[in-house]
């Protein structure tokens, strides 16, 4: 629910809510938005894409991966009120739940012919050590649905009920005029992250060493925090002057930090012009090396706090960014 606030009469209005239709849009141009906007909604660091739909084809708008190997098949159809949404993204389930190991590695180099094999990428991005029979032994279905779709939300529920993850990600919408428009995204997660709307100012980042040595030694030779490719290069467009940044390296543990200057920078991946502004970057002031890294033991152990280290960057808050700095000065390790 949302309100506009009258400062003036000290004053609460609710902002109705709305449908497509009431905005001129169809399904078509919904789907184009969420294709060209989909890392600024979609909780990606839990999740790898595989695989995108062609036009014509009987594909899942999206296919992509957890950690676990389990596969999540999302039906972005925009239709209101009609059940079949769900319908299709169970019939895709009976298709690709079928899938083998082989099958969507074909698929998942198709849509990204650069990449490492479909088994070298999951264990590279979530650091674990899956095997090719670990993948797609479970399937979760993710339905986009109006939240003032009623009908499909009851029968969301209806096939939760019978043992059957069907996860709905609920989109609403608001008209302020003609020309500002809000959209609001409740997107489903497959953890609950309690520090993912912390602003307090600490963040750790990650060096992307598991990926490319190279990135986490340029990040250290040049005092500064950096990311890659869409979606996670955006991360850095969050950095605030004067944000505190530790940079964590896998397996190892935070072996930097420093101050965000707080001016963005961007640049060549590697310096390849076929890779052009991929890299985000932002220096870091009054920078400093560890002697001795901090592991995730060390880090558990100051702030009382397991945290997972799956994510690019995460948000510490105040009192545990606070502890680390500290500690870190203190000790002068």
């Amino acid at each position: 629910m949302i309100f506009q606030l009258n400062k003036e009469i000290n004053n609460l209005s609710r902002i109705p809510r709305i449908r497509l239709c009431d905005i001129g849009w169809n399904e078509e141009k919904f789907q184009t938005l969420l294709f060209e906007n989909l890392e600024k909604v979609l909780q990606d660091e839990e999740l790898l894409l595989i695989m995108q739909s062609r036009k014509w084809q009987e594909e899942p708008d999206l296919m992509a991966i957890d950690g676990d190997g389990d596969l999540y098949i999302f039906e972005l159809k925009a239709w209101e009120s009609h059940e079949y949404n769900l319908l299709q993204v169970l019939r895709y389930g009976q298709i690709y739940g079928q899938y083998a190991y082989e099958q969507l590695n074909d698929l998942f180099q198709r849509s990204f012919p650069k990449s490492a094999s479909l088994i070298e990428a999951i264990n590279n991005k979530f650091q674990v050590d899956l095997e090719k029979g670990n993948i797609n032994t479970k399937q979760h279905f993710i339905v986009i649905t109006n939240g003032l779709d009623f009908k499909t939300r009851q029968s969301i529920l209806y096939w939760n009920q019978s043992g059957i993850d069907v996860k709905s990600w609920i989109y609403r919408l608001y008209k302020i005029s003609e020309d500002n428009i809000l959209i609001e995204f409740d997107t489903f997660r497959i953890k609950e992250d309690p520090f993912d709307d912390i602003e307090e100012g600490y963040y750790i980042l990650n060096t992307n060493y598991s990926n490319d040595k190279i990135d986490d030694a340029d990040m250290l030779e040049h005092n500064k925090a950096a990311a890659y490719f869409d979606p996670w290069k955006k991360n850095i467009e969050k950095l605030k002057k004067n944000d505190r940044i530790f940079l964590y390296r896998s397996g190892t543990g935070i072996v930097a930090m420093g101050l965000a200057s707080g001016k963005l920078q961007k640049q060549d991946y590697h310096h390849e012009k076929q890779y052009r502004d991929e890299e985000y970057f932002m220096k870091l002031e009054r920078f400093k090396l560890l002697k001795n890294p901090l592991s995730a033991a060390d880090i558990k152990k100051i702030t009382g706090i397991n945290y997972r280290f799956m994510s690019t960057m995460f948000a510490l808050d105040k009192d545990s960014g606070d502890k680390l700095w500290e500690y870190i000065l203190k000790n002068n390790i």
